[in-house]
C-alpha cells in the first residue's frame, strides 16, 4: 500500500495541466501526468498529475511518525516548502476546480474542502494534507463538506 498525492481536473483540463507543468519552476519534486486510459469508455474520467520525491508514490514524503489514521500526514520536513511552491504554481497556472488529494492507496475522500492557492499551500507548508481530505482549488473558502461517512 502507498500513499499517492493526485492532483486531478477533468478530463478536458489535461492540456491546462500540461500547460501547469511547463510554467512550474524547479522544485525538487517529481510532476508527473498519469497516461491517458486506453479505453474510449474511461476516457471521460479525471486527468491526473501524481506528486512524489522519486517519480513513484509519495511514500518517501513522510515523516517516521506517519500515521494513515491521523487527521493529516506527518510529512518530512525537508519536503514540505518544496511541496508548497508546487502546489501553488499548479494551482496558479492548472485549470479551474482542480482537486489535491494525499490519499492511502485504495482509500477514497470523506471530506472535501474548498481552498484558495494560498491556504493549500499553507497546508502543505505546515505539514496539515488531510488524510481523508479533497482540497478542491476555488476563490470562494467554505467549511468542509462531507462526501461519505467513515465506519
Amino acid at each position: 500500500m502507498c500513499l499517492w498525492l493526485t492532483v486531478r481536473a477533468p478530463e478536458s483540463g489535461r492540456r491546462d495541466l500540461e500547460a501547469a507543468m511547463r510554467m512550474m519552476p524547479p522544485s525538487g519534486l517529481c510532476v508527473r501526468l498519469a497516461r491517458p486510459p486506453l479505453w474510449p469508455w474511461a476516457r471521460d474520467r479525471d486527468a491526473k498529475l501524481l506528486i512524489s520525491k522519486d517519480g513513484g508514490c509519495a511514500c518517501s514524503m513522510l515523516s517516521e511518525d506517519a500515521d494513515w489514521d491521523a487527521e493529516v500526514w506527518a510529512m518530512k520536513a525537508g519536503v514540505l516548502e518544496q511541496l508548497a511552491r508546487t502546489l501553488s504554481a499548479l494551482a496558479e497556472h492548472g485549470p479551474k476546480g482542480m482537486a489535491v488529494e494525499a490519499l492511502w492507496q485504495g482509500e477514497k475522500p470523506e471530506r472535501r474542502e474548498n481552498v484558495t492557492a494560498e491556504e493549500l499551500a499553507a497546508l502543505a507548508r505546515n505539514s496539515r494534507l488531510g488524510t481523508h481530505t479533497r482540497y478542491v482549488l476555488s476563490g470562494n473558502v467554505g467549511g468542509g463538506t462531507p462526501i461519505r461517512t467513515r465506519k
